[in-house]
């Protein structure tokens, strides 16, 4: 019977380096152990989904976030939905590694990353550094909200579970350490004149972002893939508020994917409301 081990490392090696695969299931074999370092960074060189060396941190969400990607590839049915697209907004990026997946498997598009999170937001500039460099990617270190302003750490979640970081609106009392930036000016910030897909994973803050009475920026937008969190589907009204404004779902799996319905020209509709 074939060892764990020579089972990992086979399937491993189907999607990154054969030294990667090896530190990946060293890396296991120390978290059974109890043994991963505190400030400990796992570095991987992969061929698949995407191509790219990535920097995970060793403990927290981080490897959850790497298989839920790379592994499960939580975003295919993204791409399958919306086809092939020139102009990308991802918002709450986390390190980039969906920005990753959808750069690569959209070759000539460019992403404008955006996520609030310090410590996360310096993980991500360094895995998206070669993307950066070629032309097709910027990063942004803010959170979206209804309105331009200063922003606090939402402390629900526990601080290791980075994929998890939510922002709210400071008290008088507290220190604010997040800018939180309204849609229509992260549209403006990305240089997009329209953007083709738009990710929204923001941990709740969707709410906040299709609450407020502004939506005129959604006329600049293709085709939106959401996650929603708790009941903030629901309590935005959002269902409605789509159909309204010419977006219909086309696919509802880890992601709702929604499109503009063929009759509309959304490159000039001005009915947004």
């Amino acid at each position: 019977m074939e060892s764990w081990t020579l089972s990992f490392l086979k399937e491993s090696a189907r999607r990154m380096s054969l030294a990667s695969a090896v530190r990946l299931r060293n890396y296991y074999v120390r978290e059974t152990a109890g043994q991963l370092r505190a400030d400990g960074i796992l570095s991987l060189r992969l061929k698949r989904p995407f191509q790219a060396s990535i920097s995970l941190r060793e403990r927290g969400s981080d490897l959850a976030t790497f298989h839920q990607i790379a592994v499960e590839e939580i975003y295919g049915p993204v791409l399958r939905a919306v086809g092939n697209f020139q102009t990308a907004i991802d918002l709450g990026a986390n390190i980039g590694l969906a920005s990753l997946y959808l750069a690569y498997n959209s070759p000539t598009c460019r992403v404008l990353c955006v996520e609030p999170n310090c410590e996360t937001y310096e993980l991500l500039v360094r895995n998206v550094r070669k993307l950066n460099r070629s032309g097709r990617c910027q990063t942004l270190k803010a959170a979206v909200w209804g309105t331009h302003q200063w922003l606090t750490p939402n402390q629900k979640a526990p601080a290791d579970r980075y994929s998890m970081f939510a922002v709210r609106v400071a008290s008088a009392n507290e220190p604010s350490a997040v800018e939180g930036y309204t849609m229509t000016e992260i549209l403006d910030y990305s240089g997009f004149d329209r953007v083709d897909l738009l990710k929204v994973d923001i941990e709740g803050a969707e709410c906040e972002l299709f609450s407020t009475q502004d939506l005129s920026w959604l006329a600049r937008v293709g085709a939106i893939a959401i996650e929603f969190h708790e009941d903030s589907r629901s309590a935005s009204g959002f269902d409605d508020k789509m159909t309204r404004n010419g977006f219909e779902i086309c696919s509802e799996h880890y992601h709702t994917v929604l499109a503009r319905k063929p009759h509309w020209d959304w490159h000039v509709s001005a009915r947004v409301t």
